[in-house]
């Protein structure tokens, strides 16, 4: 795996968990409904995949579906 899906991996992986620890926290009633879709938002925004990442991530999505088939 090249740097730059290790990149888009990362993000998404921050990006995930981060979106996760929001949830729990909008579920146990600590932030409100407009915090949580604030903080959701700038979540997304600040790990979204570049134009290369995103291209990369696909192109390594394609050849693990490629393997799996055989």
């Amino acid at each position: 795996m090249d740097k730059l899906t290790m990149r888009a991996f990362n993000k998404l992986q921050k990006r995930e968990h981060l979106l996760r620890v929001l949830r729990g926290q909008r579920q146990l009633g600590r932030i409100t409904r407009e915090a949580f879709k604030t903080d959701s938002l700038k979540i997304i925004e600040r790990y979204q995949l570049s134009d290369e990442e995103q291209r990369a991530y696909e192109r390594y999505a394609v050849i693990q579906r490629q393997r799996k088939r055989k």
